[in-house]
């Protein structure tokens, strides 16, 4: 799994619960795998810190029913003509 590069999409930082949220998605060989993740940190976090976290949280949610995840089958891409 640490080959794996996520994208982490649609971040916000939930001030009620205090902690930042987002879709943390993967390629993986059985294709795209995306997990809501979620980050205990202050608003006053640095970026790349909040994202490192949630990258965190949402790899040790793999694989775990009660978390939202979504995997979608992998497709060949078109060659160029």
């Amino acid at each position: 799994m640490s080959t794996w590069t996520p994208r982490i999409d649609q971040v916000r930082y939930n001030a009620s619960e205090q902690c930042f949220e987002a879709l943390v998605t993967v390629v993986t060989p059985q294709g795209l795998l995306r997990v809501a993740s979620q980050y205990v940190a202050p608003i006053t976090t640095e970026f790349e810190e909040a994202a490192r976290g949630l990258w965190m949280r949402a790899r040790l949610s793999l694989g775990t029913p009660e978390r939202m995840q979504l995997r979608e089958a992998a497709v060949e891409m078109p060659s160029a003509a």
